[in-house]
């Protein structure tokens, strides 16, 4: 358990969010938890998501408009043709720079501003708002800093192969120099980008790699259990698993009119997912898999696409198949027997929160390191690709919905989040770091 001081009553904290929907919902999340226990709390994010912080009855402080992290544009075809490995470094490299570099000065510049005119008893990150590197090297006094791991905990380990790669841990294996190599020179044009954000922030280099950056924090706060995550024998006394922070059942929601097909239970219900970031081309996931289960008398499937702008289906839609662009979880997920998704990691802990065992296909973000988890776990299959076929989905599907060690699985990280309580786990370790 973390200690970093005595307890404090009513308190007032930054919450300090990448403008990415999947990092904003559940930090929202965290902050509303935090007022109804008394706390004042301020989110600095995005403009776009105004409206989700103000309607959660929480303080709104917006970032510059330069602060953007689009979604990744829709991947060449010639790299589904590369090796797994090649695929991810090609993938990895450029978002480590586009989402960990090239926010940061604004992202520092902002907190700053902050810190400056109102007093904050800590300040709360996710794991990929980065401006507060500078903070933490060159600012003292400062409050508290605590990252929350809203992805798969990034900090290298010697039980681990490096962060990116998603390769499953071995036993006995000493990772270090892998590690190294990873670090210094196949990620090396990443550090430097890191670097150099630095020094535009006002700040020498990074002590540590840009993936390993909440171990300069006060604490980490990882929004999971540790059943879904590699042992580590050498994991820091800052970090811990206090379970995911999921959003309250939807009150207004109105079911579509293809709703009773879904609740009745006469069939096996596949919800497939592109999550909220990655879902510009739905032909990743979304396409193949209605390819794959479109026409079967034994299978319902529902998809949700998001709502982006833009997107399209270019084909019929098999008539047991339903999409919609958004549909609570907590609506929806008490009925799936099977999820296929691209691996966010906000949805893949909702998922385990259901017991609902996982098919995942993503190699974006964080996704593919999201699949070697799930796979690790026994709670579903890793496909290995961010674009699989139809016949790949078909028997993924097929395996995990006959094989009931798959589902007894996901019902064992569902107990172990049933038993966590995040909000007040997260209060309480915001009070220690921040009492006197």
């Amino acid at each position: 358990m973390l200690r970093c001081g005595k307890g404090i009553g009513v308190a007032r904290y930054l919450l300090a969010v990448s403008p990415i929907r999947g990092h904003v919902m559940p930090m929202v999340d965290l902050g509303a938890g935090l007022q109804k226990l008394g706390h004042d709390v301020t989110v600095l994010t995005g403009a776009e998501f105004g409206a989700l912080v103000e309607n959660a009855g929480l303080t709104l402080r917006c970032l510059p408009d330069s602060v953007v992290i689009d979604p990744p544009a829709a991947a060449p075809r010639w790299l589904r043709s590369l090796p797994a490995a090649a695929r991810r470094f090609w993938l990895g490299r450029a978002e480590l720079a586009d989402v960990f570099a090239e926010p940061l000065a604004a992202e520092a510049d902002s907190v700053r501003a902050l810190l400056h005119d109102r007093r904050f008893d800590a300040v709360v990150a996710d794991i990929t708002f980065t401006g507060l590197v500078p903070v933490l090297l060159q600012d003292p006094p400062r409050p508290p800093v605590v990252v929350c791991g809203v992805g798969p905990l990034t900090l290298s380990s010697a039980d681990t192969p490096p962060f990116g790669m998603a390769w499953q841990p071995e036993p006995g294996v000493d990772y270090r120099p892998m590690t190294t190599v990873a670090h210094r020179v196949i990620m090396r044009s990443s550090q430097r980008r890191f670097d150099a954000a630095l020094r535009r922030a006002g700040s020498g280099r990074s002590p540590v790699f840009i993936s390993d950056w909440p171990r300069l924090a006060d604490a980490v706060l990882q929004l999971s259990v540790q059943e879904f995550e590699y042992p580590r024998s050498d994991l820091p006394s800052t970090v811990e698993f206090v379970g995911p922070v999921l959003p309250a059942a939807a009150g207004q929601f109105v079911p579509p009119s293809w709703w009773p097909e879904v609740t009745r239970g006469d069939r096996t219900v596949v919800h497939v997912t592109q999550g909220t970031f990655d879902n510009a081309d739905l032909n990743q996931l979304l396409v193949p898999t209605f390819d794959a289960l479109g026409g079967r008398d034994d299978i319902l499937v529902v998809a949700t696409t998001g709502g982006r702008s833009g997107q399209r289906i270019e084909r019929e839609t098999p008539a047991n198949v339903h999409v919609a662009e958004w549909i609570p979880y907590s609506a929806l997920l008490p009925h799936v027997d099977v999820m296929v998704t691209n691996g966010g990691y906000g949805g893949v802990q909702y998922a385990l929160a259901h017991g609902v065992p996982l098919i995942v296909a993503g190699e974006t973000s964080d996704k593919a390191e999201v699949a070697a988890r799930v796979d690790y776990s026994g709670v579903g299959v890793d496909l290995g690709t961010f674009a699989p076929s139809a016949d790949a989905i078909r028997a993924a599907v097929d395996r995990v919905r006959d094989d009931d060690r798959y589902r007894a699985a996901a019902r064992r990280i569902q107990a172990a989040i049933d038993a966590s309580t995040p909000v007040d786990s997260i209060a309480n370790a915001l009070k220690r770091c921040a009492g006197a």
